[in-house]
Parts: C-alpha cells; sequence; structure tokens
C-alpha cells in the first residue's frame, strides 16, 4: 500500500472517532441541557465514593465555575497545525452548543512569523488574541547580539550520550529560559488577556513550561497538557522511567528500534512545571491522561518515524485535542496522593509504580488501561447517561 493511501485510510478513521466525541458533546450541551457544574458535581459525587477505598482523594484536573465556562489557551512554536486543529473544533462545538463548556482564549508563541512560526495566521483565521514574544529577538536584544542559534546556545536538556557543559552554565542557561524570558511573557499574557487561564494545551511549544509564566495568577496555576508522539505506558525495569520521552520523531524512532510494536501510539500527558534546575532530568513524567488508538503499517509498508508521526497527529493528536473543546475533558480526575498504577517494560513484564493515578468518569485509567480507545468513548456515554 502506497503511503498516501495509508493516510488517507487513517484521515477517515480520525474523523470517524473525533465524530464520536462531538456527539457525546452534543448530547450532554445541547441534548440535555446540561452545563459544566452538572458534570462536575456527578464526578464529585462519584470520586467520593470511590475514594474511600484508595485511602486518598480523586481531585478534577481543570477547575470549573459556576458563574463562567473554563478558559484554555493553546501554546506553540512552528507550523501551529495541531493547534489551528483545536481552534477548529471550538468552532465545531459553537455550531451545536449556545454556551460552550470551554473556551479559547487565546493562542502563545516564543516565535513571530518572521522566524518562521504560524501563530499570527491562526490567531487571525479563528479571530482570538495574541501573545507573540519572540525568544530569539529577546535573546539578541538582551543576551547577545551576535549569537547565530539563541535556542541551541540555552539548551539544558541533554542525553547521556551528549557532551554537557558543566552544571554552573547548565544552570544559567535554565535561568535565561524560565526565569527571564519566562517572565516577561506571562506579563504579556497577563497584559493582553486579563482573565484568569484555566487550562493550557502544549501544541508544539518547544520550551519547557514553569509558574513564573502565571505569576500573574498565583493562587490558580492552569492545568497543562501536552500531545507525545509514542506510547508512554512503557517504562523501563529498574529506573522506572518512560521508555519514549522526548522530543518529536525521535520518540518514535526509539519505538521502532526497539521492534516489539506493531501498533503505534501516542499519549496525552500531564505536564508538570518546570521551576528548579533540579527538574531537568524528569521530561515527560507527568500523568498519563490517555493513550491513542495509534497507528498500525501494512505488513509490507516500511515507514520512517517521521511518516508516522504525520500519521499520528491525525490519528491521535486531533483525537485529544478534540477533548478541551467538547469539555470532555472537565470528566477527568487525579489522585492527591501517588497510588500503585501498573505500567509494562518492553520485555513484557508488569511493572508498578506509586503515582498520581487517572480516573475518567467513574473508571481508572491509568498506566496500560489509559483512556482512549473507541469504548472508552461508550463507558464515558453510559456514566452520564445510564
Amino acid at each position: 500500500m502506497e503511503f498516501e493511501q495509508f493516510l488517507e485510510k487513517n484521515v477517515e478513521k480520525s474523523n470517524a472517532r473525533i465524530k464520536k466525541l462531538h456527539g457525546l458533546a452534543k448530547k450532554i450541551w445541547n441534548r440535555e441541557k446540561l452545563n459544566p457544574i452538572d458534570l462536575h458535581n456527578k464526578c464529585l459525587d462519584t470520586w467520593d465514593m470511590m475514594s474511600k477505598d484508595l485511602d486518598c482523594k480523586i481531585i478534577p484536573l481543570v477547575k470549573v465555575f459556576e458563574d463562567r465556562p473554563s478558559t484554555n489557551l493553546i501554546f506553540g512554536s512552528g507550523s501551529f497545525t495541531t493547534a489551528k486543529f483545536q481552534a477548529e473544533q471550538y468552532d465545531v462545538v459553537k455550531s451545536y452548543c449556545s454556551k460552550p463548556p470551554i473556551i479559547l482564549q487565546g493562542i502563545v508563541s516564543n516565535r513571530s512569523k518572521d522566524h518562521k512560526c504560524n501563530a499570527s495566521d491562526v490567531s487571525n483565521q479563528f479571530s482570538v488574541p495574541l501573545v507573540e514574544f519572540d525568544y530569539i529577538d529577546w535573546y539578541h536584544e538582551n543576551i547577545d547580539k551576535n549569537e547565530k542559534n539563541p535556542i541551541r546556545a540555552t539548551k539544558y536538556l541533554y542525553g547521556e550520550n551528549d557532551e554537557k557543559p558543566s552544571l554552573t552554565d547548565i544552570a544559567r542557561k535554565f535561568s535565561i529560559r524560565q526565569d527571564r524570558f519566562h517572565k516577561i511573557l506571562g506579563e504579556e499574557i497577563a497584559q493582553t488577556l486579563k482573565a484568569q487561564t484555566d487550562i493550557v494545551s502544549a501544541r508544539g511549544y518547544n520550551f519547557q513550561f514553569c509558574s513564573s509564566i502565571f505569576a500573574h495568577q498565583p493562587n490558580h496555576m492552569p492545568h497543562i497538557n501536552d500531545t507525545h508522539p509514542a506510547d508512554l505506558s512503557y517504562i523501563d525495569s529498574e529506573s522506572k522511567k518512560k521508555l519514549y520521552a522526548g522530543w518529536q520523531s525521535g520518540a518514535i524512532e526509539l519505538m521502532l528500534k526497539d521492534k516489539i510494536h506493531e501498533t503505534y501510539r501516542g499519549s496525552f500527558i500531564e505536564v508538570e512545571y518546570m521551576d528548579n534546575f533540579n527538574q531537568i532530568n524528569t521530561l515527560d513524567e507527568g500523568a498519563l491522561l490517555g493513550l491513542g488508538k495509534g497507528v498500525t503499517p501494512e505488513p509490507d509498508m516500511d515507514l520512517t518515524p517521521i511518516q508516522i508521526q504525520s500519521v499520528m497527529k491525525i490519528m491521535d493528536d486531533n483525537f485529544f485535542c478534540t477533548l478541551e473543546p467538547t469539555g470532555l475533558i472537565l470528566l477527568w480526575g487525579v489522585t492527591d496522593k501517588p497510588i500503585p498504577v501498573i505500567y509494562k517494560s518492553k520485555e513484557g513484564k508488569m511493572e508498578i509504580v506509586k503515582q498520581r493515578a487517572v480516573f475518567v468518569g467513574n473508571k481508572f485509567h491509568s498506566g496500560l488501561n489509559a483512556w482512549g480507545l473507541d469504548e472508552d468513548i461508550k463507558e464515558l456515554h453510559d456514566f452520564l447517561f445510564p
């Protein structure tokens, strides 16, 4: 099968799955005339009962308000194709819901149009506010006007085989991005948007998030999530770290090298705030919020990591990017304390890790049981409409 045919086949599958999400959202917000606080209270009642057997509390992933919808900011740094898709879904929801459960508050980018970022195009297309603060220009004006590659010059995440600078130099680079640049970016956000942000969608944002971005709302840090191009339900047996953490197609390349996967699944993850230099070795270690249906190449196909990633964006990323616009993400909860969660090693051994666990509706969905299959959509429907 040619790659173009394979891609088209997966586009059809993806569209059908996204249609199911909108179908459930339409029933919730339109036909049944529910509102976010109804879902919130139903989840809280259910989670209170479930918590009795867990010795911990299940708390909402996203804060819900009685007097206003939750707000969503989309962050990115490049093509903004995934962000554009998510913005489109907000318009779809508006077509069948007069009072959307979550509103798109704006677009944020650390790169400008001059440096090959399409944030302004997406902002204009969907008529939402834009916060565009170019890191390269800022670095040249404030740090070193002669540096040819400011992003590379302030890299502070290094692999085991990389030649690393001194800890002092790494800490300096960390501070430039997290303390100085992001502080000003946060001030730009506060000045442009005024209102509080409840959810941040990381859609190709090339820096780690930190609390200084939201210093203007110290009593309420937004929930942050990201789509990841690999299956994060696999962990190392000894270190218990996720095997396929990393950036873009590099994570898929790791999966291909292991030669144990017939299906290449993407992940939906919670992003933790990186405020401390000591956190730099915990990349992609936030709670696993979901696993995609994935991409299964035909037996005669020899796909590259980039090709798999391009299909995975359509099949898995687009699916997860529909959860915020439809408001279904309001059904997610996490435990306030670590509990045992089952993962898998590449040798096939079940591994138990104590961590904050994820619940969706009235079901446990952590580790190997992460939410994302077609039957999970029906499960949500049955929880809301028994």
